[in-house]
């Protein structure tokens, strides 16, 4: 194929203090072609006047005249992609230099297929300071997220490996998980337009529903054993959001009554029970012991009625269930109790099915 074209599309809300680093990592990259669009949320901070600061053609400014939220800003960050590969790119993350030029190396080695292929790849962790405080890489096996010391060095040496979007599905929606981290996965814009884009009823995890409709075209997924992208450690307006309220339980139940049903989950050698065991546990019950072990009684309670209303039946059926139930009940005294009870039920409890990938 030619060399590839790269729209890196940044939504922003108030972070002024870190899109003109964003920015000029995309601009530092040897690779030239490619646009940035901005997708500002009516940022109340300087914002505006820091990507107004950036004297280059290749970027372009969206203002939003009103807040109109997480998921439609991915939307409208994305709609107006000109080139042929999309990248989402948070406002607080940035791009080693390289990051492109690999990319568009591994694009063109596919040749036809790149049309209908995603990449993502390793990813380096990083504080306020500029540190590279983790590398975070995919387990062998599986799809979840490992992360390793900054100065280990990574023992596998080819360049890319390939895998089916099927499996990826099986494994990642198995776990109501996500696959690779959010700033380095790459998608050509005909699979963007194939499941229209990140329109959905989300306000946790858009990203994470996008990914599920994009594995179900099943594309080639490609992760490149590098770590081309840098993700900033900090508690971002996201990650805060998850801490004090239900939205991620609300996401993940959602996501189990839009892909839990039985045609769409048998290919993939999965059941509806699947889905609603790794909400409840992974959304509810596992998070509701991390908060009374905090002494946070009320958020606690909040994960464990939530669990109780969506899925009454299913709930009563899980062992962490009676664990938490007393701990309710204890109230301060919970956070004397929790902790090692916690340390108990990951020891009974047996490992997550993780789900083996093929490769193509």
């Amino acid at each position: 194929m030619n060399q590839p074209t790269f729209s890196i599309c940044i939504p922003n809300y108030n972070y002024g203090h870190f899109i003109g680093e964003t920015i000029q990592s995309v601009l530092d990259q040897t690779y030239p072609h490619y646009e940035i669009i901005v997708a500002d949320n009516a940022s109340t901070d300087n914002s505006v006047d820091v990507v107004q600061s950036f004297k280059d053609d290749r970027i372009r400014l969206i203002r939003n005249r009103y807040n109109i939220g997480f998921a439609p800003n991915l939307q409208r960050a994305t709609m107006y992609a000109r080139n042929e590969f999309i990248n989402l790119l948070s406002a607080d993350d940035q791009m080693k230099p390289m990051a492109l030029e690999e990319y568009a190396h591994v694009l063109m080695e596919l040749g036809d297929d790149a049309r209908r292929s995603v990449l993502m790849s390793d990813v380096e962790g990083f504080d306020n300071a500029g540190q590279v405080t983790r590398i975070i890489c995919k387990a062998q096996s599986s799809c979840v997220h490992v992360s390793l010391p900054p100065n280990t060095p990574l023992l596998d040496e080819t360049v890319y490996t390939t895998y089916r979007g099927l499996d990826i599905l099986r494994d990642t929606l198995g776990r109501l998980d996500t696959m690779g981290v959010f700033c380095s996965i790459m998608y050509h814009r005909f699979l963007w337009e194939a499941v229209e884009g990140y329109n959905c009823v989300r306000t946790i995890g858009p990203d994470k529903h996008f990914n599920y409709k994009l594995l179900s075209l099943n594309p080639l997924v490609i992760h490149v054993h590098k770590p081309l992208f840098r993700y900033r450690d900090h508690v971002s307006l996201n990650r805060a959001a998850v801490q004090v309220t239900i939205r991620h339980p609300i996401d993940n139940y959602l996501n189990v009554l839009e892909f839990g049903n039985e045609e769409f989950l048998k290919p993939l050698g999965l059941t509806r029970q699947d889905l609603i065991r790794a909400m409840l546990d992974r959304s509810c019950l596992r998070e509701s012991l991390v908060q009374l072990g905090l002494g946070n009684y009320s958020f606690a309670f909040r994960l464990f009625a939530f669990a109780l209303a969506t899925f009454p039946g299913e709930t009563l059926r899980m062992r962490k269930t009676y664990m938490i139930l007393p701990l309710v009940m204890l109230g301060p005294l919970s956070r004397l109790v929790a902790p090692p009870l916690r340390a108990l039920c990951r020891r009974l409890q047996s490992s997550p099915q993780l789900f083996l990938l093929k490769e193509e």
